[in-house]
């Protein structure tokens, strides 16, 4: 049985990534499951780079239950706007807690996240045509590259107003066979 978890990163609840990742997982390929988690409302603490002072401790309470999500994950699906051209920072937070994780022997978690598949839906404010997202979507494949997950592509909109990106002209078309579609 495929596992989505729908990460949602942006600081707007309901926003047009959202919208997105809403109507495309209405497309899920059949018998999946879907879990969704709002990093803006459940918050990761701050990440505290412990390489060089005494190692990473196993995470407690959201972080820990982040971290079990994301390993009981088949598909791990970033929903986010494009913020300044970047990430989110609470995806970043998100990514940078992986740093940690990776780094716990109980975890296991570097062995266990290899061939997950990874998504992004992804609103921007930007016009049609415009390259806006192409360095937050770079550092998702180098992401994916680093851990060997397999990259599964991005359903991309634009808008800025809540709606917007649902109503761009050809995005249900690529909507409704997202998860399905085959990856080019």
């Amino acid at each position: 049985m495929r596992r989505f978890l729908f990460l949602l990163a942006s600081a707007r609840p309901g926003g047009n990534s959202e919208d997105l990742a809403r109507a495309a997982a209405e497309g899920l390929p059949a018998g999946s499951e879907a879990r969704w988690w709002s990093l803006a409302a459940r918050p990761l603490p701050p990440f505290v780079d412990r390489r060089h002072a005494g190692g990473f401790r196993p995470p407690r309470g959201r972080a820990r239950e982040l971290a079990e999500a994301t390993l009981a994950a088949t598909d791990l699906v970033l929903v986010t706007p494009v913020y300044w051209y970047a990430l989110p920072a609470a995806a970043k937070l998100y990514f940078d807690h992986w740093t940690g994780w990776m780094r716990v022997p109980s975890l296991d978690f570097r062995a266990r996240i290899r061939h997950k598949r990874l998504w992004a839906v992804v609103a921007d404010a930007g016009e049609p045509g415009e390259d806006t997202a192409s360095l937050l979507l770079e550092g998702l494949v180098r992401t994916a590259d680093y851990l060997e997950l397999e990259w599964m592509g991005a359903l991309q909109g634009h808008g800025s107003a809540p709606g917007e990106a649902l109503r761009e002209p050809g995005v249900q078309d690529g909507i409704r066979t997202f998860f399905t579609g085959s990856r080019g």
